[in-house]
C-alpha cells in the first residue's frame, strides 16, 4: 500500500490505480468494513444514558433537585402526619401477617353488658388469658380461670404511631420489671384495639408471660361519666371543645364505675410511663393508705400551678398552693443599716416548710370500694362544690381530671395520699423556657432513686 501515491485514490468516486492489485482491493474493502463495525459496538455498548447531563449547568441543576427531594422528605418523614399515615400501612400489612390471636388467648369471664339503663352501674368486659403457647393452657386453667390482684388501667385511643411506640414500650418494661400475675384493662377505640392486640401479643411472646386483659369500649365508658365530664370540663379545660375536654381526660374520677363491683384496688396510668421497679412495689403503697384517703398522686415537678393561680397568689402571697414541694425559705430578713431603721433587728434564721405544688395524674392510685362508699367524695362531686372551690381560688386550669386532683388535695388534704415522686418522675422542661427559669429547679428536683419515669411533653425516656 505504501508503494502507491495517495492522489491515485479517489474517495468520493472509489477509483482504484489499474495496476492495483485487487486482493489489496478486497482487503482495504475488509478491512473498512471492520473499522466502522468497530465503532458501531463502541456506540452501542456506551451510549449516552443522560443526555441532560452533557452541560455542566444540567448537572448542577439535577443535583441541586436531588438534594432539595432528598430534604423534602427527610422533613416529612419527621412530621407526625406523614409517619401516621406509613404507620397505619404498616400496621395493617403487619397485623394480617401475625398469628391468630384465638389459638392464644382464652375467654373466661361473661359477655359484654352495656350498661344503657340507669341501674346498671358497673361495665363487665369479656377477660381474656393471653398466653405466648396455647398448650400451656390446659382444659383445668379454663375451668378454674387465672386471678390477679394487680389491675392495671390505661388508656389507649385515637392510634397513632408516637402513641403506639409509648404503649409499646409501657408494655416492654412493665413486664421486664416484674413476674407478677397481672390484669391489664385497657380503655380503647375499635380503630386502636388491633395495635393493643398486636402489642400484648408480641410482649408476651417476648417475654413468655400469661397475661390477663379486657378490652373497655370507649365510648360506652364516656356515656358511664358523662356527668363527671359535664360538671367539670367547663373549669378544668382551655376550651369546650379542646383536647383536655374530651371525657378520657376525667376517666379516673368515674373509674369506681366502669371497673367491676368485685375489683377493690386498681392503678391507672398513661401511655408514655416507663417502669424501672417491680410494680408490686407500687400496689404495696395501698397499705400505707390512711383510713380516709381514696386516692394516691406524686406532685406536681413543674410551676404550671404556680401559674395557674397567679390571681389568688396575688391576693393571698404567704399561700403555699403553687410552691415547690421542697422546703423553701421564706420570711428570711437580714439586717440593713440603711433601712428599717426603726424595726427590731430580726433574726437571719429562715422558716422552712413544705409547698403544695399540685398533683400529676400521670399514676393514679384508687381505692375503688372506698370511692364507692364515700358520701364526701360524691358531695364534693356536686356542682355546687364544684364551683365554690373553683370561685375560693379563681382557678382557671386546663389539665382535666389533674386540675381536679390539685383542689381536692389542697381543699381535702385528708382525701389523697402523697406519693413519692420516684413513682411519677416527670420529665417536662416546658416551663423551663417559658418564663420560669430561674425557679424551674425547685420544682423539678426529686431526690431518690427513680422507680417510675413518666416522658410528658413527649418527653425521651433515659437509658
Amino acid at each position: 500500500m505504501a508503494k502507491f501515491p495517495l492522489f491515485n485514490i479517489s474517495r468520493k468516486n472509489e477509483t482504484y490505480p489499474a495496476n492495483f492489485n485487487i486482493k489489496c482491493k478486497s482487503q482495504l474493502l475488509e478491512e473498512h468494513e471492520s473499522v466502522k463495525l468497530i465503532i458501531n459496538r463502541r456506540v452501542a455498548v456506551h451510549p449516552m444514558k443522560w443526555p441532560l447531563l452533557r452541560c455542566k449547568w444540567h448537572k448542577k441543576l439535577t443535583l441541586s433537585l436531588t438534594l432539595f427531594l432528598i430534604c423534602l422528605l427527610i422533613i416529612f418523614a419527621y412530621s407526625d402526619e406523614f409517619r401516621n399515615k406509613v404507620f397505619s400501612v404498616f400496621l395493617s400489612n403487619r397485623f394480617g401477617q401475625v398469628t391468630n390471636i384465638n389459638k392464644l388467648q382464652t375467654a373466661f369471664a361473661n359477655s359484654n353488658q352495656e350498661p344503657n339503663t340507669s341501674n346498671q352501674q358497673h361495665l363487665k368486659p369479656m377477660q381474656y388469658i393471653l398466653n405466648y403457647s396455647a398448650a400451656q393452657l390446659n382444659h383445668s386453667s379454663i375451668l378454674k380461670p387465672i386471678t390477679s390482684n394487680y389491675n392495671i388501667f390505661v388508656i389507649y385511643t385515637r392510634e397513632n404511631y408516637r402513641l403506639h411506640m409509648k404503649f409499646d414500650l409501657f408494655i416492654h418494661s412493665l413486664f421486664k420489671h416484674t413476674n407478677a400475675q397481672l390484669h391489664l384493662h385497657v380503655i380503647t377505640d375499635k380503630e386502636s384495639e388491633v395495635a393493643v392486640l398486636e402489642i400484648l401479643q408480641r410482649k408476651v411472646r417476648r417475654f413468655k408471660r400469661v397475661l390477663i386483659y379486657s378490652m373497655y369500649n370507649i365510648q360506652i365508658c364516656s356515656n358511664i361519666i358523662q356527668d363527671i365530664t359535664d360538671k367539670l370540663s367547663p373549669y378544668f379545660s382551655s376550651a369546650p371543645n379542646s383536647y383536655y375536654s374530651d371525657s378520657l381526660f376525667f376517666m379516673s374520677l368515674g373509674l369506681h364505675r366502669i371497673a367491676d363491683a368485685s375489683l377493690s384496688r386498681a392503678i391507672l396510668f398513661d401511655c408514655d410511663i416507663v417502669f424501672r421497679s417491680d410494680i408490686r412495689l407500687l400496689f404495696a403503697e395501698f397499705d400505707r393508705f390512711l383510713p380516709n384517703q381514696l386516692f394516691g398522686l406524686a406532685p406536681e415537678l413543674t410551676p404550671v400551678y404556680r401559674h395557674i393561680l397567679y390571681r389568688y397568689r396575688t391576693q393571698f402571697p404567704e399561700s403555699n398552693f403553687g410552691n415547690p414541694y421542697q422546703p423553701i425559705q421564706i420570711g428570711k430578713n437580714k439586717n440593713n443599716n440603711n433601712k428599717n431603721k426603726n424595726n427590731k433587728l430580726l433574726t437571719s434564721r429562715s422558716q422552712e416548710r413544705h409547698g403544695y405544688p399540685g398533683l400529676n395524674s400521670g399514676v393514679v392510685l384508687i381505692l375503688l370500694n372506698r370511692i364507692r362508699d364515700s358520701s364526701t367524695y360524691i358531695e364534693i362531686l356536686t356542682q355546687y362544690e364544684i364551683n365554690r372551690l373553683v370561685t375560693k381560688y379563681s382557678f382557671k386550669g386546663h389539665l382535666g381530671d389533674q386540675d381536679f386532683f390539685t383542689l381536692l388535695g389542697y381543699e381535702y388534704p385528708t382525701l389523697i395520699y402523697r406519693l413519692d415522686c420516684v413513682w411519677n418522675r416527670q420529665l417536662c422542661t416546658w416551663w423551663k423556657d417559658h418564663g420560669y427559669s430561674n425557679i424551674f429547679d425547685a420544682y423539678f428536683r426529686c431526690d431518690g432513686n427513680i422507680k417510675m419515669y413518666h416522658g410528658n411533653c413527649n418527653t425521651r425516656i433515659p437509658e
